[in-house]
């Protein structure tokens, strides 16, 4: 009779295991804490008045560097986000359907080909003018075309002044948000002025009135004393104008709709409604019942929490930190040498504007939904920043951005909150 085998595990082998993944938690929080050290001693602001010499290419290294290597999957989601969030106003979703370029097929079907395009272009532009260096060739661009194609809506009062500052309010608000209720730590008082002071500067350049807001010099305040009391008055202002503004009408419904066909676009069949229930969670419960979407089932919400939670803990405790070279790239560098174009290195349902390519994952997936689609319709050549946007619109505008992109080289580079 052959001898048993003992299959059980060597008890001093448990205390070796024990130990080894407690020195490696520890290894992750040394070199976790010290790449957010090593950002705090490149750009030292110890004292909440310190906060008030902060520059625009400070605030701009800090902001870069939290959504590209400390926390860039909650961040770029945020962003999406904040943008689905101006949907619940009807004078922002109005307008937008009135374009027509988040629209239907012939046969009243939501198209979603039009929704990807308009999703794609924006962006195009937004990620331009927050990734790109301020003084840059293409973020400079990006700033002058998103000016031009607002303009005449603007100068036909299509899109009021406080549209553009809630919109602003949420690009700024959403991502701070998003960090402290789903990221492993909250923003330091430095990140978060980093990122008011940024796109505080980004909104003047996109001649975003800040006359709402009571310390505006326009509106004859004294002016803000650094990021954070900017912050601090958005912040109170978008609630008010929230409060007021948001609410149910058929054109959120309607771009709501369309968002999440995109949004959801390569989740199996079978995983959409459980999508649709998170994206129903993230959007909350005066957003979700202004684009007259349903409240999640309750086990869902708890789900969603207990997720949250263990994701918090394993990036805390058992993620290294992403070094530079593996940071979430959202541009590609340099231009196609023989065009000039720019490729994206990211994308959302379709490949707008992305390199021709057949390997991957996402080139794998598009091949079993049905082949491999026709990269030319999706402009694969690449774009070029001053003919993003409408195809009617490409080729036009050149005198007026040029003259916009003289008033943003002038300004950019000093000081984004004494400058008011």
């Amino acid at each position: 009779m052959a001898a048993a085998v003992d299959l059980r595990f060597p008890s001093g082998a448990w205390a070796w295991a024990g130990s080894a993944l407690a020195l490696y938690a520890l290894l992750c929080a040394l070199l976790r804490h010290r790449q957010q050290h090593a950002m705090e001693a490149a750009h030292p602001f110890p004292t909440r008045a310190s906060l008030a010499s902060m520059t625009h290419a400070q605030a701009y290294e800090i902001q870069k560097w939290l959504g590209e290597q400390e926390f860039p999957s909650v961040i770029a989601g945020s962003i999406f986000f904040a943008l689905f969030k101006t949907y619940s106003v009807p004078s922002i979703s109005q307008l937008l359907a009135q374009t027509g370029e988040i629209g239907r097929c012939g046969n009243g079907r939501r198209d979603v080909e039009k929704t990807s395009k308009r999703a794609a272009d924006t962006s195009v532009l937004l990620t331009n003018m927050v990734v790109a260096r301020p003084q840059s060739a293409r973020a400079v661009q990006a700033v002058a075309r998103t000016r031009f194609l607002h303009a005449a809506h603007r100068r036909a009062g299509r899109i009021s002044d406080d549209d553009m500052l809630y919109t602003l309010s949420l690009f700024t608000l959403e991502p701070m948000r998003w960090v402290d209720e789903f990221e492993w730590r909250r923003l330091s008082a430095a990140e978060r002025c980093a990122v008011a002071a940024f796109w505080k500067a980004l909104g003047e350049d996109l001649d975003v009135p800040y006359r709402a807001l009571p310390s505006s010099r326009a509106a004859g305040g004294a002016g803000w004393v650094d990021g954070l009391h900017w912050l601090e008055e958005l912040d109170a202002w978008r609630r008010e104008y929230a409060a007021r503004h948001v609410r149910l009408h058929e054109s959120n419904v309607a771009l709501a709709a369309a968002t999440l066909d995109i949004a959801l676009f390569e989740l199996p069949a079978v995983l959409k409604l459980a999508g649709r229930h998170v994206v129903s969670i993230l959007l909350g419960p005066e957003v979700r019942d202004a684009v007259g979407l349903p409240p999640p089932p309750a086990h869902y919400e708890t789900i969603f929490r207990i997720a949250v939670a263990a994701r918090k803990f394993v990036v805390r405790h058992l993620c290294l930190p992403r070094p530079h070279w593996l940071r979430m790239r959202h541009l590609l560098d340099d231009p196609d040498p023989h065009t000039g174009r720019y490729h994206v290195a990211r994308w959302i349902a379709h490949p707008w504007y992305a390199r021709r390519g057949r390997w991957g994952p996402r080139a794998w997936l598009r091949w079993a939904r049905g082949g491999v689609e026709d990269e030319n319709r999706f402009h694969a050549e690449g774009y070029k920043i001053r003919e993003v946007g409408p195809a009617r619109l490409v080729g036009k505008g050149g005198d007026e951005m040029d003259e916009i992109e003289q008033s943003v080289r002038a300004r950019r580079g000093t000081c984004p909150v004494a400058t008011l």
